[in-house]
């Protein structure tokens, strides 16, 4: 025969023990889902990241071939990164691209420096971005070996060359997820600035 005091004894364990159940799998549903959401944030933080790399690092390749000073290298350069720059990233979160005359410690030269920003007439020559700096044109880089090249002696710095030439990509990525917000890391993303530089291809002296 039950003894009625133990049968509620037990149903009392019973339900204490499934509500201690559910607030143990509350907490670790929300830890698990704020890791995995975290995971998918930095991923493609990290992916978009590398793209701007690649497409800074292949801009500036493009920035020392021999077109370097032919009046369409900057389209040229623009236009790699155009092509480089892809889902998840966006061209449009892009806040500008300096192509600039290096100097020893990666620094800008002499002022020399073109900066463009997304957006602009698609048949302009820099189709799709807007110049907002013009200091280094491809006129006014060296890419010989000494020589009176125009572009060695341009005003108002003449050198010799081959010019050290960079290509800085400034982006804005934005969160896609709340996590970070909620993580009090505050803002709403991060800036990413890459930055590449390379020796432009020597052109024998003239």
């Amino acid at each position: 025969m039950a003894v009625p005091g133990r049968m509620k004894d037990h149903r009392s364990r019973h339900r204490d023990s499934r509500g201690q159940a559910m607030v143990e799998f509350s907490l670790v549903i929300v830890i698990f889902l704020t890791m995995f959401v975290g995971i998918i944030e930095f991923g493609v933080a990290f992916s978009v990241k590398m793209q701007i790399s690649f497409a800074s690092r292949d801009a500036a390749v493009v920035a020392s071939e021999s077109g370097g000073t032919s009046s369409t290298a900057d389209s040229a350069i623009l236009n790699t990164i155009d092509k480089d720059v892809n889902a998840p990233a966006s061209k449009n979160r892009i806040d500008h691209v300096d192509i600039f005359w290096a100097d020893a410690n990666g620094g800008v030269a002499n002022g020399a420096i073109e900066r463009y920003t997304p957006g602009g007439p698609l048949f302009v020559g820099w189709g799709g971005w807007t110049q907002t700096i013009n200091s280094y044109p491809p006129t006014m880089r060296c890419a010989f070996l000494g020589g009176t090249a125009s572009g060695c002696q341009a005003s108002p710095f003449a050198h010799s060359g081959p010019d050290t030439i960079g290509v800085t990509i400034v982006y804005s990525y934005r969160y896609t997820t709340p996590i970070p917000g909620l993580l009090g890391l505050g803002g709403t993303g991060w800036t990413f600035t890459q930055t590449n530089l390379t020796t432009m291809e020597p052109i024998p002296a003239i």
